[in-house]
């Protein structure tokens, strides 16, 4: 029998004895979510809220990696830094990042930056979610989403809270 007869014969089997859905075959055939494909996060974002600046920053993909910059101002000064970074592999993209003071103190460890895998994504939507971390108070999520052409939302889980910022696109 001809290898491609074969194959198809196969999956028939797979379904009808029901060792496999539609579904689960649909996405088995996906392929893995691209860097390229969360290019609508690129940009310049700022939000405000209680005397607080937020302000985000992505540069657009390039190659299997993607840029980006957070900072959190208070009363004038730099509460918190942030460098992230997208990049994609054979099975798709992970976000990693880390945190510092104002003075550029790191609060991970040299050799451990926070890894989120990205576990969902449509139409400027994305949610990253990584392994239970002590210093984070367990399961860390974060799930962007471009509301308009000049909005981009951004919402952390960490240790049973939810935090939400809410940017407009800058100039």
């Amino acid at each position: 029998m001809h290898a491609g007869r074969r194959a198809v014969l196969a999956l028939v089997l797979t379904i009808a004895l029901g060792g496999g859905t539609g579904a689960a075959l649909a996405r088995a055939a996906e392929p893995a979510p691209r860097v390229a494909d969360l290019a609508w996060m690129a940009g310049t974002w700022r939000g405000e809220e209680e005397g607080a600046v937020s302000e985000e920053t992505w540069a657009k993909p390039e190659g299997d990696t993607m840029l980006g910059m957070w900072r959190l101002v208070a009363a004038g000064n730099a509460r918190v830094l942030e460098i992230l970074v997208l990049r994609q592999d054979e099975q798709g993209v992970t976000l990693f990042l880390r945190h510092f003071d104002g003075k550029l103190v790191a609060r991970e460890e040299k050799d451990k930056p926070l890894a989120l895998r990205l576990v969902a994504s449509a139409d400027r939507k994305a949610e990253f979610e990584g392994p239970a971390v002590a210093a984070y108070g367990g399961q860390v999520r974060i799930a962007y989403e471009r509301a308009s052409d000049d909005t981009l939302v951004s919402t952390l889980e960490r240790a049973g809270k939810r935090q939400t910022f809410r940017f407009t696109r800058t100039r």
